[in-house]
This record gives structure tokens, sequence and C-alpha cells, in this order.
């Protein structure tokens, strides 16, 4: 997949937030432009944290049972809040429930103004659009 020190230059969200869609462009001076859609699919959780002019230097998958082992206090409020598919009583059987059903987590990095994690299934680069 093709994003690192590209910029976020918006996300859309669709199919009822199933489905998720990075829209990245590599825009330096002296260097040519390049677009990057990176698609999330059969979503069922994310959160993102934004600034302005966020440069993304990771997309990395995690193992879902650390990761729902360390953000256990966040999943646990949104299950109680909004609800959150697949939560039936705790962390720990949440995270065998993801794992059963073929979920991933993908955790963000940003050198500048960006942070969050996709829990979907899937994760592939889309064709450019240039």
């Amino acid at each position: 997949m093709r994003y690192h020190d590209f910029h976020l230059r918006g996300y859309t969200v669709s199919d009822f937030g199933g489905t998720i869609v990075l829209h990245l462009v590599y825009d330096y001076p002296g260097q040519p432009e390049e677009r990057s859609d990176i698609e999330f699919s059969d979503v069922i959780c994310h959160h993102f944290i934004h600034g302005s002019s966020a440069i993304i230097v990771g997309i990395d998958e995690e193992s879902i049972a650390e990761f729902v082992r360390e953000e256990e206090q966040f999943l646990s409020g949104v299950a109680t809040k909004h609800g959150l598919n697949y939560w039936h009583t705790d962390a720990s059987e949440y995270a065998k429930t993801l794992e059963r059903e073929g979920f991933h987590v993908w955790r963000f990095a940003s050198a500048i103004g960006f942070a969050g994690f996709v829990m979907a299934r899937d994760v592939r680069q889309l064709e450019s659009k240039l």
C-alpha cells in the first residue's frame, strides 16, 4: 500500500459505516503528485483523531488480542454508550470473537496530526484515479 509520507486529503465513510476509504496525496514541491486511496471493508469500529496537515507514516496491523487488551476501557465505553458489533460480555471474549470471525485491526501513525485505528475484515489499495 502506498501511504508513507502522504498527506491525508480526507476520508469517506460509506455503507452505513462498513467501508472507509483514506484519500491520500503525495504533493511535495519539485515532486510529481501521486494519489493513493486505501479502502477498509467490513468495518466494525474505527476511531480517528486528526488535525490539519496530517502526514501518514504508518498503517500497521496489530494483534487483535493485544489491541483489545490495550484499548479495553475505550471499547467497553463504546459498547456501553453506542453499541459495538460482536461485544457480548467482556474484552477477552470480544477479542476471541473478532479473531474467529476474521477481523483485523490497523493502527495509524502520523508525523503530524493524525492517530486512530480501524477494525475491519480487509484492507486494499484502490486503483489510482489520476
